[in-house]
């Protein structure tokens, strides 16, 4: 429709910037129309996947098989004397989802502990009492990967995978399993099952 001054001004200039108008404001209706509690259940939702993709992309602790098991006890006290596993357990408790490498061998605990012997690539704690020590460990490392059906180099959350060591890893298992060639292992496997219990239980109640 003209006016005395030319062609009439248009609200719209376009059937699809009306269409993209209406949608906005629709969708503007629709979060104003949730109540406070599902709003608030939305912002918590949408932080814990924040978290978790922040920990997924998190550098992984780099872990030898047997040291999941020598990890237990501190893990479900938060407690240990010990100068390089100790940091190890703290991240772990700290952040349950922190990624967990699986190895044969040197990890994040030998690394950088004084009995590392770095040139021959082996622990020197104890090796003129007990020589074969290492080979043992070694030993230890691969029976534990492989009763968990896991393979070196695979990666798992802390708190998934100590569930798994739960669920596969019976005090039976542990002894003629997985720790069978160490000389501790008698002493060990009467408390494997109240020190795993107490570690997955640690890191339930510390998962966010």
């Amino acid at each position: 429709m003209n006016t005395p001054d030319g062609p009439s001004p248009k609200t719209c200039t376009s059937r699809r910037e009306f269409l993209r108008a209406t949608s906005t404001l629709a969708g503007s209706a629709a979060l104003g129309s949730l109540d406070p509690s599902r709003r608030a259940q939305a912002a918590a939702k949408e932080k814990a996947k924040s978290a978790q993709d922040g920990a997924a992309r998190e550098k992984p602790l780099i872990i030898r098989g047997h040291h999941l098991f020598d990890m237990l006890g501190p893990l479900g006290t938060g407690k240990s004397g010990h100068k390089t596993l100790g940091p190890v357990v703290e991240k772990i408790r700290a952040n349950p989802k922190v990624p967990i490498k699986v190895v044969v061998g040197v990890d994040d605990i030998c690394a950088p502990c004084e009995w590392w012997d770095h040139e021959k690539g082996h622990c020197r704690k104890s090796l003129k009492e007990h020589p074969q020590d290492n080979e043992n460990s070694l030993t230890s490392d691969k029976n534990a990967i492989r009763v968990l059906r896991m393979k070196p180099g695979d990666v798992m959350n802390a708190d998934d995978l100590y569930r798994l060591i739960e669920a596969k890893v019976t005090k039976k298992v542990f002894a003629e399993k997985v720790c069978v060639a160490c000389r501790l292992v008698d002493k060990c496997k009467e408390t494997y099952e109240p020190k795993i219990a107490a570690a997955v239980k640690a890191l339930s109640e510390s998962n966010p």
